[in-house]
């Protein structure tokens, strides 16, 4: 099965081609604008590097500038096309590591508690802050303590994986799984971490950034993005010069992984570092492993933990492990929520149940339908005049045939809705008036209904005042017609005097025609 992994970057693109979880493809493509920074053409003679890869990787693919899009995008479909004439096969699936500024990430420090309690609360902590329903998301347990577990929190907004999934779209490719670089990285050390006793540091240095991640038998202890170096024009120079820029280089990418290290032992003093991996596109790897070693007087190795034999396999270190962990069925994974996760019941269950209760509820409706129209022409010929010749040969209604006809009378009557007088009584009554009572009744097929109202006396607000509130508001009321002379008493209740209102109204009908 030929499966097609995708890495997208700030301003480059990794992919490989897996068989079974073992690599057969892998390449880098980079990004780089038309026009200079300022708007100029680049001329033929202008050599560029920015963040030194232009002139390792020949697949430097060029673009229109677009400050509303990402470069990635631009470029893609022609990204797409290149790795299609490279491999000259068919992909069976399609799968993306998204770049780490589109993950949300945080740390939760909870009481100890098992996994599933623990996404549980993170889960509903991400729903709140995000006010997404479904937030796509994973956890990775962190440091623990003696009554406290840390938690790290990887969340991937619904709307980015749409994104992402619309560009694939354009470009025929269907995306089956998408991941973050954690996950991916995390998966590439799967078989060595059950051997970490305390942790394993592994610094990722490509296109100007380090990545770390320090990494522990049980999850991630620390994570941190950092740029080693800006983006600066790299001119033609002599050998002499050239080696003072590679140094300066070096010292650069090592002054930032001591930064880096230094934040990870004040956040977790009490558990050091073991062993030190290096990984990325760097050509400088062995040197800097070497002078790692020396100023952290640490065992230094170079990524992947167990070697592919692919050339190039320490630049496509996620990626790797990121195919090991499709083929073992262990990746994570973040996707939308889909129409059965908003129900408790699984998706046959689920399917099984809610099609018979389609069914049943269409079956009912029919039968319903049926009945009505049945009776409805019963009523028509009920009111045709009796012919007296026939009249006298044909017995009395049947007992059942009387019950149907008075319902169907009933359901053919006058109708009156109350809901929207409810809905007018709570939200349009005066302030200090309470609703004792209502009392609905038929009358010369009128519906009227009593209502009877109560508000406390003061010497602010007189009998008229209120009644003139009231009478106001039932003024007001569609639903409401027709009032009767309200009845005024004044009663005494908990040794104040309130005034008691009743009024009588005719109530609309419903009507039908809408």
């Amino acid at each position: 099965m030929n499966t097609l992994i995708i890495y997208i970057r700030e301003s480059s693109l990794q992919a490989v081609v897996s068989i079974d979880g073992q690599l057969t493809y892998c390449r880098t493509f980079d990004f780089e604008p038309r026009t200079g920074a300022y708007g100029e053409e680049i001329s033929q003679g202008q050599h560029r590097d920015i963040r030194t890869h232009a002139v390792d990787n020949p697949y430097l693919i060029y673009y229109d500038f677009d400050e509303k899009r990402n470069p990635w995008d631009l470029a893609f479909k022609t990204v797409v096309k290149k790795i299609f004439a490279d491999i000259k096969d068919n992909i069976d699936a399609t799968h993306l590591i998204i770049p780490v500024d589109d993950v949300v990430i945080a740390t939760h420090q909870l009481p100890r508690m098992s996994r599933q309690d623990a996404e549980k609360l993170i889960g509903r902590k991400i729903s709140a802050e995000s006010k997404e329903e479904f937030p796509p998301f994973s956890i990775i347990p962190a440091a623990s303590e003696q009554k406290t577990q840390t938690w790290y929190s990887l969340y991937v907004p619904t709307a980015t994986l749409l994104d992402y999934r619309k560009v694939f779209a354009s470009a025929r490719l269907r995306l089956s799984s998408i991941t973050t670089p954690i996950n991916a990285m995390l998966d590439a050390f799967r078989g060595i971490r059950e051997a970490i006793f305390n942790s394993h540091a592994v610094f990722e240095i490509q296109r100007g950034f380090i990545e770390a991640y320090y990494i522990s038998a049980d999850g991630l202890l620390h994570f941190q993005r950092l740029p080693y170096s800006g983006s600066e024009n790299i001119k033609e120079v002599n050998a002499e010069e050239n080696e003072k820029a590679q140094k300066f280089k070096l010292f650069k990418i090592i002054d930032t992984i001591f930064r880096i290290n230094s934040h990870y032992q004040t956040a977790h003093p009490q558990i050091p570092v073991q062993m030190v991996w290096l990984c990325g596109l760097e050509n400088d790897l062995e040197n800097i492993a070497t002078a790692l070693k020396e100023a952290m007087g640490l065992e230094v190795g170079i990524a992947p933990a167990i070697p592919t034999g692919l050339q190039e396999e320490s630049g496509y270190v996620p990626l790797a492990g990121f195919a090991a962990s499709l083929h073992n069925g262990t990746a994570s994974g973040y996707s939308t929520a889909d129409f059965f996760k908003r129900f408790p019941l699984r998706k046959t269950s689920g399917a099984v149940i809610y099609t018979l209760t389609t069914l049943a509820a269409l079956l009912a409706f029919g039968m319903t339908e049926r009945e009505y129209r049945q009776l409805n022409s019963q009523v028509k010929r009920s009111k045709l005049p009796d012919d007296p010749k026939k009249s006298r040969g044909k017995a009395s209604a049947s007992p059942a045939y009387s019950k149907n006809l008075e319902v169907l009378k009933k359901l053919t009557a006058r109708q009156f809705v109350f809901y929207d007088l409810f809905r007018e009584l709570a939200n349009n009554l005066p302030d200090g008036v309470l609703l004792e009572n209502l009392e609905f009744r038929l009358k010369d097929d009128k519906g009227l209904l009593d209502i009877t109202a109560t508000a406390r006396l003061s010497n602010n607000i007189g009998e008229s005042m209120l009644l003139s509130r009231v009478m106001a508001m039932l003024d007001q009321s569609p639903t409401l017609s027709n009032h009767r002379d309200p009845s005024i008493t004044v009663v005494p209740m908990e040794k104040e005097r309130y005034l008691k209102i009743t009024v009588t109204s005719e109530v609309s009908p419903l009507d039908k025609t809408k």
